[in-house]
């Protein structure tokens, strides 16, 4: 943070903001289920009337069943729980990393625990916001902002609680553009806000 820089605005975001970490949880501990059904002394496919037709079929024709080990199966499917345990795990910790921050003189996003990935925007050199809004998230009150900066750089905030407020709040400051430029006080560079703007 800047000498003269104050925070506006703690943004808060919603629990579902978690969702999608949850469904690849979800998903991971189904295929844990099916890998431990499959390594069983009975296989859960071992009943289906696919499975009883075609070995009836072999042993008609070939008088032998050709099948596929069933441990070979519950290495496939739990390599597939892995991979979407991974997901989870990942998303999790890349949800509960990052925060959001509304200042009087920009705009942030902090993403990482061990490494730290941040996207700042100073509030002078924003051109627009704009809200996205599902059907569910008109529903629970969130949303996505996105901030646009000078040429193609857009900074996002996802699963925003009282998006519309949040919203009003930042056009509000955005309202009044800041012309100076930096100043040196006491040896020390201060970036000019727009609280300085409008009490000069």
């Amino acid at each position: 943070m800047l000498s003269n820089e104050q925070v506006v605005l703690k943004i808060r975001r919603n629990p579902l903001f978690i969702i999608r970490g949850t469904v690849d949880l979800v998903i991971a501990g189904f295929f844990y289920n099916l890998y431990r059904s499959a390594v069983s002394p009975v296989p859960f496919w071992d009943d289906w009337r696919l499975v009883i037709l075609y070995r009836t079929m072999m042993e008609d024709f070939f008088d032998q069943v050709f099948a596929v080990p069933a441990a070979w199966i519950g290495w496939a499917l739990v390599l597939v729980a892995i991979y979407f345990l991974y997901h989870a795990l990942r998303r999790y910790l890349h949800q509960l990393s990052t925060v959001y921050t509304f200042t009087n003189a920009r705009v942030m996003k902090k993403t990482g625990i061990l490494g730290v990935k941040t996207h700042e925007l100073f509030l002078r050199s924003i051109d627009g916001v704009s809200r996205q809004q599902s059907l569910v998230g008109r529903m629970l009150g969130y949303g996505t902002l996105r901030i646009a900066g000078r040429g193609v750089d857009v900074l996002e905030w996802h699963y925003v609680s009282d998006i519309d407020s949040v919203k009003e709040m930042l056009e509000k400051r955005l309202l009044v553009k800041s012309t100076k430029s930096t100043d040196t006080s006491a040896g020390s560079t201060r970036v000019p806000t727009l609280d300085s703007v409008m009490n000069s």
